[in-house]
């Protein structure tokens, strides 16, 4: 099996474009929408992942589901759901309902309104677009890189000096197992399996690279440079439909998403540091600088370090909020004093982390427990406060 003579072989065609007939993603796609919409789906309370028990029912409804043998299967267990998973985050329809018990995995109703009304090569080429470009598999499924289509096109041009075994033992590092299930289900390659031979592997033995890729790949990505510039700075949504609409006419629409409308009201806030709670209301129009000296007063800490909020927005991309006197990560990092609750994008039953003292690293947990937009208030109300803090500086009396 050689990649880049498979791949360096291939005519790119001068005729029209067709989407293989074996492209199985959009199918894949509704199948999981349906199963989430007419199953109780589970999340893990860690990163909100499916569950163990969900992982192998979902597998089993997928076409051409993966022969794995696990006992308790997580998510990266089966590439194809990891993949999958990656997806539906990125396009931001998956919404969690929390719990004390459970996590509860749903599907934004109206944004799978507006899905439904893409055809299906719109809704292919969406769904290429979010893989490729829009993704970050490091912050949505802990992937050890962030750059699907540099990792694809490192993968389809591999060296011609690496055996065929040498080739699958890399499959794990390049393109890395959830983006060959991807690869497969977009029509890309034709994957060959034998039954697996231990525990929590998927046993290839065969990659056959399809044209389909070299005819996608060559109208969009030209050089190196070229992309980078897609990786580093990702175009707004809709990229994809001006590169490819010239060949694919049906592609005329994009995925369209509800307006965001700014939060007014009260947010009521379960603050928890280990057993210890607060819990308090507080008003939208306030920042995060506000919120954060607001947690450090009823734990009874000086404001005396930085700090920042943590937390993964319904695109599955994680975010900071941080304080003034830290450098901004990207263009996903805000400042605390520029960055309100009213414009906050997570919802009811939905937390984020508070993060203070990056010496002692003391971590909170904030779970929204409720925002009403018909109230305001002009100072915080503590509804209800549940154990004695923790010392800030326990050891500050010692002596050395």
């Amino acid at each position: 099996m050689y990649i880049q003579t498979q791949y360096d072989k291939i005519k790119i065609g001068k005729a029209k474009i067709v989407l293989d007939d074996n492209v199985t993603i959009v199918e894949n796609i509704d199948r999981v929408i349906d199963y989430i919409q007419e199953h109780k789906v589970l999340a893990t309370k860690a990163r909100q992942y499916f569950a163990i028990k969900e992982i192998q029912n979902l597998n089993n409804i997928l076409l051409n589901p993966l022969d794995i043998i696990s006992a308790r299967p997580a998510q990266k267990t089966y590439p194809n759901i990891n993949g999958i998973y990656l997806l539906l985050r990125t396009m931001g329809i998956l919404r969690f309902d929390v719990s004390k018990k459970e996590i509860v995995i749903e599907i934004d109703d109206e944004l799978l309104r507006n899905w439904k009304t893409l055809n299906k090569t719109e809704q292919y080429f969406m769904l290429l677009e979010f893989w490729l470009i829009q993704s970050y598999p490091k912050d949505t499924i802990e992937a050890s890189v962030n750059q699907p289509l540099m990792t694809l096109n490192e993968f389809f041009r591999v060296e011609n000096g690496l055996s065929k075994n040498k080739i699958i033992e890399y499959l794990s590092y390049i393109p890395q197992y959830y983006n060959l299930a991807l690869c497969e289900m977009f029509g890309f390659v034709d994957i060959e399996t034998e039954k697996p031979i231990k525990k929590n592997s998927w046993n290839i033995v065969e990659i056959t690279v399809k044209p389909l890729v070299k005819n996608i790949f060559s109208l969009f990505v030209l050089d190196r440079e070229t992309r980078m510039m897609l990786v580093l700075n990702p175009p707004k949504l809709g990229y994809f439909q001006k590169i490819f609409h010239p060949h694919f006419k049906e592609f005329e629409n994009i995925l369209e998403y509800p307006k965001e409308v700014a939060t007014q009201g009260v947010y009521r806030l379960k603050i928890s540091l280990g057993k210890v709670y607060r819990t308090i209301d507080i008003d939208s129009s306030n920042d995060f600088e506000f919120l954060a000296t607001t947690i450090l007063e009823q734990f009874d800490f000086d404001c005396d370090h930085l700090y920042q909020f943590i937390f993964f927005d319904n695109f599955g991309r994680k975010s900071n909020i941080q304080h003034y006197h830290i450098e901004l990560e990207d263009e996903n990092s805000f400042y605390v004093n520029e960055y309100y609750l009213n414009n906050f994008p997570l919802k009811e039953n939905e937390s984020f982390k508070f993060i203070f003292d990056f010496g002692n690293l003391w971590e909170f947990n904030i779970l929204i427990e409720k925002i009403d937009e018909d109230r305001e208030i002009d100072k915080v109300i503590v509804v209800k406060s549940q154990g004695k803090a923790p010392e800030q500086y326990p050891d500050y009396d010692e002596e050395w």
